[in-house]
Parts: structure tokens; C-alpha cells; sequence
């Protein structure tokens, strides 16, 4: 989806300043936001945490291509994150 979509606020959460939004009834924070031409990258990875049942939102700029994990699913997309990362976004790719 378009980020125009959506609004984006600020929020302080475990001694950090983070991005969130809100959208159907559910509040996210962007996990993650890479260039526009890794975007099928992140499509693939909000696919990996939605099979593990984390709620996940995908935006766009001309720019960049978000991320975005329901704060209720913190902590099952915590247990997967690093390791679809390291997997999707190998160093120097």
C-alpha cells in the first residue's frame, strides 16, 4: 500500500524512538525499511512472518518500501526476525 495511506506517528518504546501507524484496528511499528528495489524482498519476508501468525503491513514511497509488525505480534516476529533477515539480506547484498 501506498505510505500516503496511512499516518505515521512517533512513539517511545524500550528506551527508543520508533515509527508506528495504525491501520484496521491495529497498531504496527516499522520494523524495517529498505530501498524500493528490495521491495520483493520484504514482501517475501512479511510472508515468512505472517506464516509464523505475525500480523504484518507493507508500505511504499518512491523511495522506500516498509516493514511494518502489529505490536501485538512483537514477540512471535522477535523469535523470526533476525533469522529471516540474515536469510533475505545477506552482508553486502
Amino acid at each position: 500500500m501506498s505510505e500516503n495511506q496511512i499516518r505515521v506517528f512517533r512513539f517511545w518504546f524500550n528506551d527508543a524512538l520508533h515509527d508506528g501507524t495504525h491501520f484496521q484496528n491495529e497498531l504496527y511499528y516499522r520494523a524495517m525499511a529498505v530501498e524500493t528495489d528490495r521491495r520483493t524482498r520484504v514482501y517475501h519476508l512479511a510472508c515468512k512472518l505472517s506464516d509464523h501468525q505475525a500480523s504484518t503491513l507493507v508500505s511504499l514511497t518512491e523511495a522506500q518500501c516498509s516493514l511494518w509488525i502489529s505490536l501485538r505480534s512483537q514477540t512471535t516476529a522477535a523469535d523470526r526476525f533476525s533469522d529471516l533477515i540474515a536469510g533475505l539480506f545477506p552482508p553486502g547484498n
